[in-house]
């Protein structure tokens, strides 16, 4: 049986704090809700383990503010969390968190949480009073035991860490006689690889604050110990562009904005960052953009007229004049789509855009109560004979219309649609916001050499440059060479 922990330590959040070049301590908690969504869509752990300093300085006055919203970022996670705290978080850690039993056990493992006092040199010394608990872990059991603390512990001079406890070797020799296999830490910025001895292994989570902005995983699976570093940002090596980024004027943005858009993709190791607001929601007001009243006369409905568009350019040259981030910067739409496959742009605003996402979100046919999937099919082939050919750059999301609808995409339309996109140079859209992309889609594209694009679709700014699951689908499709090849940037 296998037991799977995610590791968060040190995110040193502090939203007013910049003068630290070395740490994103203002956009912490986005980082921090980052991670909470890979771990929950794609780890899906036994138990998150939160190994203090979450805070930067617990005694600013906002620093229980800070933490408040750190702990909502957590409460999104689907699995059990437990927290401690850091020698950097505030005196009422646990008015605000959940103080954890002594021993906490999940799924025939017990884990052993200890708060220990702090010793000069950012050290720290296990209290006589808190050894005990090794014996009572392993009182009438027989599985795992897992000690966690925030400062490291490890055999003195076995590593290449700073910092340890002043008893660490009556703690260790407590470990042994108990059988206490393994002490998780965070408190290291570097971090701590999983460190081996005859009787125990020791592990120190890196910072989530500092590059690579990782959190960790650790399996236990029998007597086999395993552990993998996630990092939230790209390899830089990879020159990545997200092509499929919101504003401030998507009607469905929660709270993403142009200048920390630009900010999160040059600090998460991007290269390019492609900003593409809905035609749709630019040129209508919102209610009628979201009831689709736009949709069967495209750019001759009269009603619910909203022209934004001036605005949204004024925005974009305004934010590509003052910013000085190394990273190429493009403004754009994602051009809605009509019933008939006409294109919900102006001549003017095409002439404006540096890329074109295009984008179908209804289908008439999927609006029935009870559809037919086949025939939602022919029609969808059937707008997509007029909207691939009209100069778009991208089709966004081939198959959203469907997992909206809560239905499958048919099979039967894949080569059929990879069909135009290559007679007409159109590239398709790798997208995992509210979905799941067709794998097998994804294959026809590479065989059929129709280029591909990355897109977060971020309506929220951790989603921004959160590429790694697109990389992880181009593996299991089989592709492994220079993405340079396939990709359209």
């Amino acid at each position: 049986m296998s037991f799977r922990m995610a590791l968060l330590s040190d995110v040193h959040f502090d939203p007013g704090f910049r003068d630290n070049p070395g740490q994103c301590n203002h956009m912490a908690d986005v980082l921090l809700l980052r991670a909470v969504q890979r771990i929950n869509r794609f780890l899906k752990p036994d138990v998150v383990l939160v190994l203090g300093d979450l805070v930067r300085d617990g005694e600013a006055p906002g620093a229980l503010m800070a933490l408040e919203a750190l702990k909502d970022c957590l409460a999104n996670l689907d699995a059990p969390v437990i927290a401690i705290p850091g020698n950097h978080d505030p005196d009422g850690f646990y008015n605000i968190f959940k103080c954890p039993p002594p021993i906490v056990e999940f799924n025939g493992v017990r884990l052993i949480p200890f708060v220990d006092a702090d010793e000069p040199g950012f050290n720290a010394r296990r209290l006589a009073e808190d050894m005990g608990r090794f014996a009572e872990a392993r009182a009438d059991f027989d599985g795992p035991i897992i000690a966690l603390q925030h400062v490291p512990v490890f055999p003195p001079g076995a590593a290449d860490c700073p910092y340890n406890h002043s008893n660490a070797d009556e703690i260790i020799a407590a470990m042994q006689q108990y059988g206490v296999g393994l002490a998780i830490s965070g408190h290291f910025h570097d971090g701590m690889p999983l460190m081996h001895t005859e009787h125990a292994a020791f592990f120190a989570a890196g910072a989530l604050c500092e590059p690579p902005y990782a959190f960790y995983e650790i399996v236990l699976d029998g007597h086999q110990l395993s552990s993998i570093a996630h990092s939230l940002s790209m390899p830089e090596a990879l020159q990545l562009a997200d092509t499929h980024v919101h504003s401030e004027f998507a009607y469905c943005g929660e709270n993403v904005a142009v200048a920390p858009d630009i900010e999160l993709a040059a600090l998460l190791g991007l290269s390019g960052l492609r900003i593409t607001e809905h035609t749709g929601q630019l040129y209508f007001d919102k209610e009628t953009f979201w009831e689709a009243r736009f949709m069967p006369d495209g750019l001759d409905t009269i009603c619910g007229r909203a022209m934004r568009v001036d605005e949204y350019f004024t925005l974009a040259h305004s934010a590509q004049r003052l910013s000085n981030m190394d990273i190429d910067v493009r403004f754009g739409f994602e051009v809605d789509s009509d019933f008939t496959g006409r294109p919900v742009l102006r001549e003017q605003d095409r002439k404006r855009a540096a890329f074109l996402n295009g984008a179908l979100h209804w289908l008439p046919e999927l609006r029935k109560p009870e559809p037919d999937i086949e025939r939602a099919g022919d029609e969808f082939l059937g707008i997509m004979q007029r909207f691939v050919p009209s100069g778009i750059d991208v089709l966004a999301h081939p198959f959203r219309v469907f997992s909206r609808a809560k239905v499958a995409p048919p099979t039967a339309i894949f080569d059929p649609l990879v069909r135009m996109l290559r007679e007409h140079g159109v590239a398709a859209e790798i997208n995992f916001h509210v979905q799941e992309p067709q794998a097998a889609f994804v294959r026809r594209c590479l065989d059929a050499r129709v280029k591909l694009t990355l897109g977060s679709d971020a309506h929220n700014l951790y989603e921004v440059g959160e590429l790694w699951p697109h990389l992880r689908l181009l593996e299991t499709c089989g592709f492994d060479g220079d993405l340079r090849d396939i990709l359209l940037v």
